[in-house]
C-alpha cells in the first residue's frame, strides 16, 4: 500500500516525492544505529546483573566466612557499586532513547519544512495546483505511518524488524531478512 501511494505521490509531483522519500534512509539509518546502540546497552545490563546477581549469592553462601573476617562494609560496597553501575546503565539507555526520538523527530519536521518550502515556490509557480499539494501532502503522511526497518545482523538470525510510527516507539518481531520495506 505504502509503495503505491509513494508512485501516486511521484506522479503527483516527482521532485516533491523525491524530498519527502529522503525521510525514508535518514529514518532507516537512524533506526539501525539505535538498534546497534541498544543492543550493545541491554547486554552491558544484562551482565550487569548477573555480576551483581552473582555477587548476592556469593555473600549469602559465605556469609558465616564473611562475618568471620569482618568483611560486611566490604561485600555491601561492592554490592552497592554493581547496583550503581546498573543504574547507569539505565540511565543512559533511556538517555539515548531520548535523543533518537529527538532525532526522528527533527527529522520528520525538517522534510516536511523542505516539502512545504518548495511546495510553496511550486504554487507560486503554477507548476502544482493547490489541490495537488493536499492531496500529496496527504500521502506523505500515510506513507511516513508506513516505515518499516529491519537492521541486518550477519551473524544473527532472526534479525529484528523495527516498525516505525511517527511520535512512537519501535516494536520488535523476529525475522530472517536484510532489507528495508514498506508495510501496508
Amino acid at each position: 500500500m505504502a509503495l503505491v501511494v509513494g508512485v501516486f505521490m511521484v506522479g503527483l509531483a516527482p521532485g516533491l516525492a523525491l524530498l519527502a522519500l529522503l525521510e525514508v534512509p535518514l529514518e532507516i539509518a537512524t533506526r539501525r544505529i539505535q538498534s546497534t546502540r541498544r543492543q550493545a546497552l541491554q547486554r552491558s545490563m544484562l551482565e550487569a546483573s548477573a555480576r551483581t546477581a552473582a555477587g548476592v549469592q556469593e555473600s549469602v553462601a559465605a556469609i558465616e566466612t564473611i562475618r568471620t573476617f569482618s568483611a560486611e562494609e566490604e561485600e555491601e560496597e561492592q554490592h552497592r557499586r554493581n547496583l550503581d553501575k546498573e543504574l547507569r546503565l539505565k540511565e543512559q539507555i533511556e538517555l539515548e532513547l531520548a535523543i533518537f526520538t529527538l532525532v526522528y523527530r527533527v527529522i520528520e519536521l525538517a522534510i516536511r519544512v523542505m516539502v512545504l518550502f518548495r511546495s510553496h515556490q511550486q504554487l507560486r509557480e503554477g507548476s502544482i495546483t493547490p489541490g495537488v499539494l493536499v492531496t500529496f501532502l496527504l500521502y506523505q503522511e500515510r506513507v511516513g505511518s508506513h516505515v518499516q526497518v529491519i537492521p541486518w545482523n550477519a551473524h544473527v538470525c532472526p534479525s529484528v524488524r523495527a516498525s516505525v510510527h511517527p511520535g512512537g516507539t519501535p516494536s520488535f518481531s523476529p525475522r530472517c531478512c536484510s532489507t528495508a520495506s514498506m508495510n501496508s
